[in-house]
């Protein structure tokens, strides 16, 4: 005679155990993150969580993110705002992991030119102006990602007109510590050749 086993403890076992695999996406791990101490990657994550959350309840990804590995072609909207909500989540969270997130690459010869612009104006005031730069960048990634995904064309067309403004500042800025580092460099070497002139050859002017 067969013996009968009463499934139900097999049951609550599997369930606890499918539960404790789920894989979160990056937009669930967001509010258990502590954010970098880096003074720029901590604004530029301030503002890819901001972009992340503010979608709202946005349901599960179909493709994850917008990576350079997505299945989403890069010349078409066919993402969803899921996906979308996401990627900024992910980049969020790689800062928090101490990786380098680089403005989003440009897809055409005419944006070319301001993402250069945005590179050279971050490697100078970064660093200076952190809240600034990560400003600037978040503008740009708004732009050219948000043009991925239909219904939130009109809003990338917003962050496109942000991110003029917020270049031009950075490159300003930029143009300023450029100046004042240009400055202190000719103040070094100045300052060099009158000690060299102060010593004539030979001569020791220090104890060994």
């Amino acid at each position: 005679m067969a013996t009968k086993i009463d499934a139900r403890p097999l049951l609550v076992l599997c369930a606890v155990s499918l539960a404790g695999c789920i894989n979160f996406s990056p937009l669930d791990d967001l509010d258990a993150t502590t954010p970098p101490a880096d003074p720029f990657q901590a604004a530029l994550y301030k503002n890819y969580s901001f972009l992340a959350k503010s979608f709202g309840q946005v349901g599960q990804a179909q493709y994850g993110s917008f990576d350079q590995d997505s299945s989403i072609p890069l010349t078409e909207t066919q993402g969803t705002v899921a996906d979308l909500a996401n990627t900024y989540a992910d980049k969020a969270m790689r800062l928090t992991r101490d990786e380098v997130v680089d403005p989003e690459p440009s897809r055409d010869i005419k944006t070319h030119d301001q993402r250069d612009r945005l590179v050279r104006a971050l490697s100078t005031a970064k660093d200076v102006y952190p809240r600034d730069a990560a400003r600037a960048q978040a503008d740009w990634d708004c732009w050219r990602l948000n043009l991925r995904v239909a219904s939130q064309v009109p809003s990338a067309e917003k962050c496109r007109q942000s991110f003029e403004i917020t270049l031009a500042r950075l490159e300003t800025e930029a143009a300023a510590v450029a100046a004042e580092k240009a400055k202190e460099d000719e103040a070094k070497k100045k300052a060099a050749a009158e000690q060299g002139q102060k010593t004539a050859p030979g001569e020791i002017t220090e104890n060994p």
